[in-house]
């Protein structure tokens, strides 16, 4: 007499950062049956950040996923961005999605933090385990499977790892080795922040653009908020950054 066949084993994975790829990746794999766990070092999912655009194929995953209708209804509509000169005179108008050459009847931009929400939410009631205040300190791949050691003490054996945790990833430091094997720098640096909207800016950017540098803000819908974009060349090693202010 034969032995009943066992049911496989659901192969396990750890994914690393609950941003945006962590989350939405943990949808699909959750999807086609693997036991799927989260780790993020943030108590909670991260609502901060600029915003998103979804456009092209990325739309169809969206709508393949259930999350169009809410995904649409967060489309903050940005209208136009304005370039002035030094005195503030203004220069030329130019709608933002022309500009970007995005599709307007089926493209949509949304915050950075409504899209992971959405995502998580699409997650945390599945098979997907989601750990919050904690992330990974030591990994080790002996080619069957992966031993990590976590920064909250626990151990844990996955058979897959993967670092969805963004720049400077501690993930890829451990796997890889330090970043500026693999850094290499442009000569430019970027740097974003929010700021009140005190110029009543409204789905829309005023930006000034100079020889080596660039700084904006921008308003999302009709945030009290905004925030500002700088550029500079990095012709020697000194702080300077490009920053861009975000209202919203």
């Amino acid at each position: 007499m034969s032995k009943a066949a066992l049911p496989a084993r659901r192969r396990s994975v750890l994914i690393s950062g609950a941003s945006i790829a962590g989350p939405a990746l943990a949808f699909w794999l959750d999807r086609h049956g693997f036991d799927v766990t989260v780790v993020e070092r943030a108590p909670t999912i991260r609502t901060g950040g600029y915003p998103i655009d979804v456009r092209g194929t990325a739309i169809d995953v969206v709508e393949r996923m259930g999350l169009l209708p809410p995904v649409r209804a967060a489309h903050i509509a940005s209208r136009a961005m304005t370039f002035v000169d030094g005195a503030g005179a203004v220069i030329g108008r130019i709608p933002i999605y022309e500009a970007i050459g995005s599709d307007t009847g089926r493209d949509v931009e949304l915050p950075r933090g409504t899209l992971a929400s959405l995502l998580y939410d699409a997650t945390r009631n599945s098979g997907v385990d989601y750990r919050f205040s904690d992330s990974i300190d030591t990994l080790h791949d002996d080619g069957a499977g992966v031993d990590i050691g976590f920064v909250s003490g626990r151990q844990e054996r996955y058979d897959i790892v993967i670092g969805a945790d963004g720049l400077h990833s501690r993930t890829r430091h451990l796997v890889f080795g330090p970043e500026e094997s693999f850094s290499h720098s442009l000569g430019f640096c970027f740097s974003l922040f929010s700021m009140p909207n005190d110029r009543g800016l409204s789905q829309g950017g005023i930006v000034h653009a100079d020889a080596g540098r660039t700084a904006g803000i921008w308003a999302v819908q009709d945030s009290p908020s905004d925030v500002p974009p700088f550029l500079y060349p990095l012709k020697r090693r000194v702080p300077v950054f490009y920053g861009f202010g975000l209202m919203g």
